[in-house]
């Protein structure tokens, strides 16, 4: 099972937002997990345990987006006009909520509130 299967899924539970991944096959393969940056550095941690080949890249993170790179105008141009400006890899772009399910418990809160 590669990142690219995993679905984020926000939801709610005890009156407070959780974020977590699930497979369509397997179900849920994360921990409930309190933010987005959270969810981010847990499927980075986790394509990297499931990597079994050697790993030719020293560092985690992107070193393109280093900060003593960025203090130029002429790179901050190039940046924007990147179709990816995170990385090439899954791991270095920003998660994205697959599915919110938020709505429909949100609904059913103010029904019982409500009544």
């Amino acid at each position: 099972m590669s990142a690219n299967s995993l679905k984020l899924i926000k939801d709610l539970d005890n009156y407070k937002f959780i974020y977590y991944w699930a497979c369509p096959e397997s179900g849920k393969v994360s921990p409930d997990l309190p933010t987005l940056l959270h969810a981010g550095e847990w499927i980075c941690e986790y394509q990297t345990a499931q990597y079994k080949h050697r790993e030719r890249r020293k560092v985690m993170k992107d070193r393109r987006r280093n900060t003593v790179q960025k203090n130029t105008p002429e790179l901050d141009l190039v940046y924007s006009r990147r179709l990816k400006p995170e990385g090439r890899r899954v791991t270095d772009t920003l998660p994205v909520i697959d599915l919110d399910m938020t709505p429909e418990k949100f609904n059913v809160m103010k029904d019982q509130l409500l009544n």
